[in-house]
Formats: structure tokens, C-alpha cells, sequence
């Protein structure tokens, strides 16, 4: 009898501690911490040669499928569109159609703009929304380096009803925001590979301090931050970042075919803290 009564009290020790251990444990799986959600972009421009329609050799065997989304600053060929041939060549690397891939068309893409759209099925200019964040790819072959018309008029819509995002980005090719702008203007030569003129592959006085400029101020003080991103380096600089006073960001990046200084934009998105970051990285580093 007065073992049986030593096991009934030993059970009830036991009892409340197993049932302990179990409120702490469920207790420590709800609270466990999982891991960010980190999404990675690539930006990158000028990857072309002189020669049709082969492009820099490192980006030619680059695994693009690695990245969640390809944002591209133009020239990619020597004449992207000439023909259907350099455009599959293009498209077998970049995968053109895919709503993850945005390009900002250069002057050495622009010969055939219906052949452009049979790839990508999007118009030369367009928004786009993913991970909070908003996209207008711009069209700055259009108008000389202006953004006007149908393309200001997209850009004012943006800016009347942007909602549900952390941060806005205008892709562009030329570096519009040098030119008007006192710290920028005298730098032209020594970052933009087409200088201040009227040709078409120049950066042309054009309107985006009087026309687009306060709009991104505007959104900025709606606390979304606002990045510019060109793609008319590589000759000159591999890279370019500048901060205005209102807070604005103006970046650039591409190559110089076969330069081992080349260098890539890389974002790193962390869908769980809201945070968008960027890096300079060597093009060798991806080969």
C-alpha cells in the first residue's frame, strides 16, 4: 500500500512539470523569430559591344534567374532592335517578357521600337508595382531627354495616387537630372558616356527640375523615398550616387564591355523591415 501511495505522489510531481514544459515550449514556438524576407534586384546598362549581337562576356553566361527582379538602364546591344535574330539573342539572356524584367530603352536599342514590344508586350514607357514599390519606366529617347505629353501626364498620375509603397523609382537612360543642376551639370563629361548637346544620344536641356522634380519632393514628404536610377554610364565611370537636399537619390550605373573595373547595381529589399538597400558590386564577382 505505501508504495502505491509513493507512486500516486510521484506522478503528481511529475504532472505539472510535464505540462510546464509544454506551455513553454508552445510558448517559444509562437514567439520564435523567422527569418526576413529578402528580395534581390540587379540593375544594370551598357552591356553592349560594337558588335551585333553579342554582349559583354560575363553577362552573356550570367545566371539572371537568380534575381528576383532585372531593372535595366539601356544600350544593351550595339542595335538592340536591328533585327529579330539580336533581340532573341538578348531575350534568350534577359527574358524580355517576364513583368520582372523593366527596361528603360537607350539610343542603341531604339531602332525598332514595334519589334521591341513584340518581346516585351509593354509599351516603351510604363508603371509597374511589386514589394512596395513603384516603378515608372521611362522613355528618354522619346522627347531628347523631356518627359512630356503621355509621359508627364503617367508621371502626375503617379504621383496624384501612389499608395502601398515604401519607396518610388524612376528608371530612365540618360542622366536627365544633370543637367540645371548647379553641383551636377559641370560633371557631365566626366560620368555621362554622351555629353550636353541637341543629338539624339545627348543629354538635351530638357524639363524634369521644372515638370518631374517636384513631384518626387512631393511623394518624399509623403515619407515614400524616391531613388532616379540611369543607365548612360561605363565609358567614363562605372558608378554614380548622389543625394539632393530634399532627400532625392540619384543613381547610375553600367559597363565598358571587357573593363574588369565594370561594375552592377544590387539591391537587397527586405520585405519584413521595409528596408531598401544598394551596393556597387564588380560584374567579375557574378561571373
Amino acid at each position: 500500500m505505501q508504495q502505491k501511495t509513493t507512486s500516486y505522489s510521484v506522478y503528481k510531481l511529475i504532472i505539472p512539470f510535464f505540462l510546464i514544459a509544454i506551455i513553454v515550449l508552445s510558448s517559444c514556438k509562437k514567439n520564435e523569430i523567422l527569418p526576413d524576407e529578402i528580395k534581390t534586384y540587379i540593375h544594370i546598362s551598357h552591356t553592349r559591344t560594337d558588335k551585333n549581337p553579342y554582349m559583354d562576356i560575363i553577362v552573356e553566361n550570367m545566371n539572371f534567374k537568380k534575381f528576383d527582379m532585372l531593372w535595366f538602364g539601356g544600350d544593351m546591344a550595339t542595335l538592340t532592335s536591328a533585327d529579330t535574330v539580336t533581340m532573341q539573342h538578348v531575350d534568350s539572356i534577359f527574358n524580355l517578357g517576364d513583368e520582372n524584367t523593366l527596361w528603360s530603352l537607350g539610343n542603341h536599342d531604339y531602332t525598332n521600337l514595334d519589334l521591341i514590344q513584340n518581346f516585351t508586350h509593354r509599351p516603351n514607357y510604363y508603371t509597374f508595382h511589386k514589394d512596395k514599390i513603384t516603378f515608372f519606366v521611362t522613355d528618354t529617347q522619346d522627347s531628347l531627354s523631356n518627359l512630356v505629353n503621355e509621359q508627364k501626364a503617367l508621371f502626375q498620375q503617379i504621383v496624384d495616387t501612389i499608395q502601398n509603397s515604401n519607396y518610388f523609382i524612376l528608371l530612365h537612360h540618360k542622366l536627365i537630372w544633370m543637367y540645371g543642376n548647379p553641383n551636377l551639370e559641370p560633371l557631365i563629361n566626366s560620368v555621362s558616356n554622351a555629353g550636353l548637346g541637341s543629338c539624339f544620344y545627348c543629354i538635351n536641356p530638357n524639363n524634369f527640375y521644372s515638370d518631374i522634380y517636384p513631384g518626387l519632393v512631393e511623394m518624399k514628404k509623403r515619407g515614400i523615398e524616391v531613388i532616379c536610377i540611369g543607365g548612360d554610364i561605363g565609358f567614363n565611370t562605372k558608378k554614380f550616387e548622389y543625394k539632393t537636399k530634399d532627400g532625392i537619390y540619384f543613381l547610375a550605373s553600367g559597363i565598358n564591355s571587357g573593363d574588369p573595373d565594370n561594375k552592377i547595381l544590387i539591391f537587397k529589399n527586405n520585405l519584413t523591415t521595409n528596408q531598401l538597400k544598394w551596393q556597387f558590386k564588380l560584374l567579375s564577382d557574378y561571373q
